[in-house]
């Protein structure tokens, strides 16, 4: 078996590249994702004019009644009792019903429409964000691992709650009151100005002046909105942490420290949430001093008018009613501005992810993997994380297909971005990484992924059985082939013990399983893939003594003829590699087996010798 650990001396010159993601909004939810589903939105807003329109029929219907009502009344000068008394037979009084009739009719159809309209944007608006949510969770899952890793998970926990409530809510609003409102005001003033044309410029010039401070209103609510959805995440992110550090809170007392930092963290969401209720609570009052203003005015006019006989009754009834009508609406559209402005504020938030350019890339002519061998060289390799902290400097080793390679080095000399490098979670600053003989990058990244198998010390156990763990390898895995990678993982045994067997649920992150039985599953699920390249990252450190040996033997027997990466601290993990890489800061400082190494007396011997003395 060939073995090749060359140090290689070559500086470059290294260059990065940094991407910038782009701005969205509201309009750009409706045109990508809710004009999709325009046919929903299409019935809902025939439905909003039918509504509407059903509305003002019904207040200049309230006209004409008024109208026959003083017609019937009208000899009634010196307002004897006896002549204000309607019997059946009184002339006009048949009219009087058939249009109260029509009010009835009216309204039946008005509740139908207003139905339609509800359930219509609603579908729309729900089917809209179900296509929002699956293209953000495709974004994050497909896209760059940096940016998935960069930001605390409650921030994007809130991303799919929070501020989908939000675009939702603004979502609904605009659908079920902008049409709505917009037809009934329409309907309602040019009704008003056929009746009164005097009355209704006083509303007219009047309304106008009171949507200058709400509009203002709304703008500020959009820039708070953008904080406390950000505010969301944090908090989001501080209890999940309080939660899963239960154990650790409990062991050191920090029960009233942590009580005392969500505190703070409430206090704040509080105060911002009410600040941004202020704001939009202050729409309402405004909106209903220019209302009460209105009806004074058009109540002493219209008095003063049906005295001097230049209008009616009914040209009286029926403006209060279609004020009645508009001004609702004149208020929810008003409201809807504030609305508007915070899902737009989580529209901007979505589009970040979904707009922002990944920096890992598949190339546009993937080249094909060639038959698999297991074959590793890092030549030169420098890599900066996002940040800019200087993880490689001019990294460079070979592996031979079928060895079994031991990285070792202190903490941070880069063991583990070795493998985040391999797997192209991230592309090097410079150098070139190549797995049997191809650039990592030439090829679909997907592709490269599928020809190796990770063992991470953090075992990712998603909220199934056991058996579906292991099978997320392979998908269409049988049962035997299932059992099998467990009993080479040492995991067979307890897990027949358990209730259900392989049907038991492991909980949320595995929660179910001690340490040592999650690592045993993620092994089980790196062997079921049967790759020719193993990635080990600490893929024992959980294990007993017992447990350890038990599942070296295995390794042992499993890892014949397949290449072997392995990230690990103890010496009884790496003592028996064909070959041991020594990092420190980012470099290669030593190469060869283990014997060899604790003579040299360099990096490793320190290391060994302080691993035996602990």
């Amino acid at each position: 078996m060939r073995t090749s650990c060359s140090i290689r001396k070559r500086e470059r010159t290294i260059t990065s590249k940094s991407d910038e993601g782009e701005k969205g909004g509201l309009f750009r939810l409706f045109r990508d994702y809710f004009a999709r589903h325009w046919h929903w939105f299409a019935w809902g807003t025939l439905a909003a004019v039918l509504t509407s329109l059903a509305g003002v029929s019904q207040m200049v219907l309230i006209k004409f009644i008024g109208d026959s009502l003083q017609a019937m009344l009208g000899g009634a000068e010196a307002l004897d009792p006896d002549s204000l008394v309607l019997r059946f037979g009184t002339p006009g009084l048949s009219m009087v019903f058939a249009l109260t009739f029509a009010i009835v009719v009216v309204s039946v159809i008005r509740a139908g429409s207003m139905y339609s309209m509800t359930l219509a944007n609603n579908t729309g608006v729900q089917r809209g964000l179900v296509d929002v949510q699956d293209a953000q969770f495709d974004a994050l899952t497909h896209g760059d691992f940096a940016r998935l890793n960069a930001a605390a998970s409650g921030d994007y926990v809130s991303r799919f709650i929070n501020d989908v409530n939000a675009m939702r809510e603004a979502g609904l609003r605009m659908a079920n009151n902008l049409t709505k409102g917009i037809v009934t005001v329409i309907g309602a003033f040019a009704s008003m100005l056929i009746l009164d044309w005097q009355l209704a410029l006083i509303l007219i010039i009047a309304y106008p002046i009171a949507f200058g401070p709400v509009i203002a209103l709304g703008n500020r609510v959009r820039k708070r909105a953008k904080t406390a959805q950000k505010q969301v995440g944090e908090v989001t992110s501080l209890l999940s942490e309080g939660f899963q550090s239960g154990r650790v809170v409990k062991a050191y007392g920090l029960e009233s420290y942590q009580t005392a930092r969500m505190h703070e963290k409430f206090y704040q969401r509080a105060r911002l949430y009410l600040k941004i209720l202020a704001d939009k609570a202050a729409v309402d009052p405004i909106l209903e001093v220019t209302g009460g203003v209105a009806i004074a005015s058009v109540l002493a006019i219209s008095t003063w008018r049906i005295a001097e006989g230049a209008t009616t009754l009914g040209d009286f009834l029926g403006f209060l009613g279609l004020i009645g009508l508009a001004a609702p609406e004149l208020r929810a559209l008003g409201t809807l501005n504030a609305v508007a402005q915070e899902g737009g504020a989580a529209a901007d938030r979505v589009f970040d992810v979904l707009k922002s350019e990944p920096s890992v890339k598949d190339p546009d002519d993937p080249v094909p993997m060639p038959l698999p061998r297991g074959e590793v060289v890092f030549d030169n390799v420098h890599f900066n994380y996002p940040d800019g902290t200087a993880a490689l400097k001019g990294l460079s080793f070979e592996v031979a297909a079928g060895d079994t390679v031991a990285l070792v080095g202190p903490s941070g000399a880069g063991k583990s971005t070795i493998f985040n490098l391999l797997m192209r979670l991230y592309d090097p600053t410079y150098g070139e990484i190549r797995f049997d003989g191809l650039d990592i990058r030439a090829p679909k990244g997907s592709e490269l992924r599928k020809r190796m198998a990770l063992v991470a010390q953090d075992s990712a156990l998603f909220d199934d059985t056991i058996a579906a763990n292991i099978a997320l390898a392979k998908l269409n895995a049988t049962q035997e082939e299932i059992e099998t990678a467990a009993k080479l993982a040492n995991a067979h045994d307890f897990i027949t013990a358990l209730p259900g067997g392989y049907d038991a649920p492991v909980g949320e992150m595995g929660r179910n399983l001690s340490g040592g039985q999650r690592q045993r599953i993620a092994l089980a699920r790196a062997i079921l893939r049967d790759t020719k390249l193993l990635l080990l990252d600490e893929a024992t450190s959980a294990l007993d003594a017992e447990s350890e040996a038990k599942v070296q033997a295995a390794l042992e027997q499993y890892t014949r003829n397949r290449t072997t990466l392995v990230i690990a601290h103890r010496l009884s993990t790496v003592r028996n590699a064909d070959c041991i890489v020594v990092l420190e800061d980012g470099r290669v400082v030593e190469t060869g087996k283990h014997d060899e190494l604790i003579n040299k007396g360099g990096v490793y011997a320190r290391l060994a010798a302080i691993q035996l003395q602990g």
